[in-house]
């Protein structure tokens, strides 16, 4: 990957692999790449394109990079130089990078606002294929993306370009491909699996699709069904929760239910209500089924922490069904603290652990501790879905 090419030929190479979704092919050269690029001096002498190209996948693959080595393009009015207004590729590649930034990096604030003042003062004059990654990019900043729905807007216009590899497009388009038919074999054993449990929930929404898009924006690579799968099925088990609680259940029965989540026990299922009797039984198979798949791998340990953000789901959903049928007007703390637990970020999580190598009781114990960055994006479910709420009032 790195003989006799320059410190720019290399970053291409990466972004680009990156981009048509075959970089998990060359793991290990990728590293090896990054870490030599890492320790490298040749910064100063680089352009903007490919300073902001190495900041960019240097710190998408947890290296730190100061955003000090952008000064060297502004001027002495402290603003990007003017220089910079017509390089078209070097302002792309800036945007870029100014989306892996961090609170408090404020020439990465400046250089969005820059970027996107020039990028748009002069798509319309580019041609393709640069053109069409122009509006691309400030539709969708490629770090916000979904790795495989940016593949798929990113290999026909790898096709488009005069310097395109035609071995490395094959393999893209092949790999692209086979990840495609295993999606779809993944997807019709999950329809079938809940098209068999349905009758059961007729009034619950079918999630499945929708599901299982968020376990492929999880982790797309093929060495990952197991998570793809295991998010899918939570959050279609969650749904129908939700839909429970929120659509059906009186006080009464929703206190009851949450009870009997909390024993965990499929001899108590005869005390519900029957319309109640298939959402427990399906809550408790798809934990078994984990709990066998975890004995599999060695990792037993998850299975208590998993069942039990099902149990605070429940608990959380249960209060808020007291707060809407009592018309009580909680405060916004106490509505946080709640949501946080019903965005269903940490079901999500536990969802994948019996398919992952690297999860073990010392990851048990952080997310039990409530990091920042766990919160920050269940924050951002509660109110990226809040906002949609509102708009389609």
């Amino acid at each position: 990957m790195g003989k006799g090419k320059t410190t720019s030929e290399r970053l291409v190479l990466i972004d680009t692999l990156e981009r048509l979704g075959v970089a998990y092919h060359f793991d290990q050269e990728t590293e090896e790449q990054l870490e030599v690029i890492l320790k490298s001096d040749s910064e100063e002498e680089e352009d903007l394109f490919t300073t902001a190209l190495r900041f960019r996948l240097l710190r998408q693959h947890r290296h730190f990079v100061s955003c000090s080595v952008f000064n060297k393009f502004k001027g002495e009015d402290n603003k990007f130089k003017e220089t910079l207004n017509n390089d078209a590729k070097g302002l792309l590649s800036l945007y870029e990078a100014a989306h892996v930034r961090i609170h408090g990096e404020q020439i990465l604030d400046e250089a969005v606002a820059f970027t996107v003042h020039h990028l748009k003062r002069m798509v319309q004059q580019l041609e393709s294929p640069l053109q069409d990654q122009v509006k691309r990019a400030l539709e969708q900043p490629l770090h916000r993306g979904i790795p495989r729905i940016e593949t798929r807007y990113y290999i026909p216009l790898y096709e488009k370009d005069c310097s395109k590899n035609e071995l490395l497009l094959k393999l893209a388009k092949l790999d692209f491909n086979y990840l495609q038919n295993m999606y779809k074999n993944e997807l019709h054993e999950l329809s079938r699996w809940w098209n068999e449990l349905n009758p059961g929930m007729p009034y619950a929404r079918n999630r499945v699709v929708e599901a299982y898009v968020w376990g492929l924006a999880y982790h797309f690579e093929p060495q990952y069904s197991y998570a793809r799968v295991g998010v899918t099925k939570s959050i279609q088990m969650l749904t129908v929760l939700d839909d429970t609680y929120d659509n059906c259940a009186s006080v009464e029965e929703s206190d009851l239910f949450t009870k009997i989540m909390e024993r965990w026990n499929i001899d108590e299922i005869d005390q519900l209500p029957d319309y109640m009797k298939p959402i427990y039984e399906c809550v408790l198979r798809i934990y078994d089924d984990y709990e066998r798949d975890a004995a599999k791998q060695g990792k037993l340990f998850v299975v208590p922490y998993a069942k039990q953000t099902v149990k605070d789901i429940c608990r959380a959903q249960s209060k808020g069904l007291k707060w809407t049928l009592g018309g009580q007007m909680t405060s916004f703390e106490d509505y946080l603290k709640m949501t946080l637990v019903t965005s269903c970020i940490y079901v999500m999580c536990s969802a994948t652990f019996p398919g992952m190598k690297s999860v073990s009781k010392e990851t048990i114990g952080w997310l039990r501790s409530e990091p920042k960055i766990v919160i920050a994006a269940a924050k951002v479910c509660i109110y990226a879905r809040r906002l949609r709420g509102h708009y389609h009032m």
